[in-house]
């Protein structure tokens, strides 16, 4: 598990709800890596729109907590 602490520094400040280009500029990593981050490895999103989503920054939080034990 991440350290919690450290999740919650690296989201301090951040709107309630994300787009995935915001996940991603926050993470260091492409879009394509956010989008695969929810398609198979379960990262919550609400998807307003056909190519609309935004992720709570509560879900980002609690995934990034485990997210080091899950398997791609």
């Amino acid at each position: 598990m991440n350290d919690p602490k450290a999740v919650d520094s690296l989201l301090e400040g951040h709107p309630d709800l994300l787009t995935t280009d915001e996940v991603a500029e926050l993470m260091r990593v492409s879009q394509n890596t956010v989008l695969r981050w929810i398609n198979t490895m379960g990262l919550t999103v609400i998807s307003v729109g056909p190519r609309l989503r935004r992720i709570q920054r509560s879900d980002l939080r609690e995934w990034l907590l485990e997210a080091d034990q899950l398997k791609d």
